[in-house]
């Protein structure tokens, strides 16, 4: 069996696998990534790297495979075209394009002149860009989660830190007023210290401003898990979907450039 009719039984194949991959992530149920904020933060977040990774090096590998398969043809299309002494016909229109079929050469040479030129009409352009899209937005879904994780150390350090404020103020309550005394805050807080304010007053200063920027970073935490959310909200299908459909479309015009080659009468024009 020649090798192109080999490698046409290969991307029939592939087709056929395009397409069913194609339409299982299009009736899958599964149309999000899971944006984890909570304690998986850190999972979430190598997780999103390695899949980014996994995509580039998918592409990586798969225009290696589509620029091996041109540079073996276009070689082997070489090594052929040293065998014939090529002269140029000319025409009214011009020069006419080489064809080793006018020429008489055997019918390899028509075969191999056909595949590669098959083979540098398609392009690999939309699959490529399909999948550098895809991972750049898991790119960027990965800063989204950098930084709400970042939000989210912030806010449990100043609750935190809140918290041990609030347990002195209330030891320094205690100390300050006796059980026995029972009195009201009001005349608590003007209990003087050495410097002619009430160390409560200063205490709750305190508070009062780390609340405030408490408040700050817990909104400005929920905005950032907003965004990863957002962001993971349907990238896993509106990912793929490209990916696949450009695969099956990138796989039917192979399938058609090979089909194209002429393996019988090879020897017309």
């Amino acid at each position: 069996m020649p090798a192109t009719a080999r490698l046409m039984r290969m991307w029939k194949s592939m087709l056929r696998c395009h397409q069913k991959q194609f339409q299982a992530i299009m009736e899958s149920k599964a149309r999000s990534l899971k944006a984890n904020t909570g304690l998986q933060r850190d999972s979430g977040l190598r997780a999103t790297l390695e899949l980014e990774t996994e995509l580039i090096n998918w592409c990586t590998r798969f225009n290696n495979w589509i620029d091996t398969q041109k540079s073996y043809v276009e070689l082997l299309n070489e090594w052929l075209l040293r065998c014939l002494l090529i002269e140029h016909e000319e025409t009214p229109d011009g020069i006419a394009p080489f064809s080793p079929g006018r020429m008489g050469a055997p019918p390899i040479f028509v075969v191999c002149n056909d595949w590669c030129q098959a083979m540098f009409r398609i392009s690999e352009k939309e699959v490529e860009n399909a999948m550098l899209n895809f991972a750049s937005s898991l790119h960027q879904l990965w800063e989204r989660q950098d930084v709400e994780q970042r939000q989210k150390i912030k806010a449990d350090y100043l609750t935190k830190d809140f918290e041990k404020r609030l347990k002195t103020l209330r030891m320094e309550r205690g100390r300050i007023m006796p059980e026995q005394d029972a009195l009201s805050d009001k005349a608590m807080s003007k209990v003087p210290s050495e410097s002619g304010v009430s160390p409560l007053d200063d205490l709750k200063v305190d508070l009062d401003s780390m609340r405030k920027k408490l408040e700050e970073e817990r909104s400005r935490h929920k905005e950032a898990a907003k965004l990863v959310h957002d962001a993971a909200s349907g990238s896993l299908q509106a990912g793929l979907v490209p990916i696949f459909e450009a695969l099956g479309n990138f796989t039917s015009e192979v399938l058609k450039a090979h089909e194209q080659v002429r393996l019988e009468n090879a020897g017309g024009s």
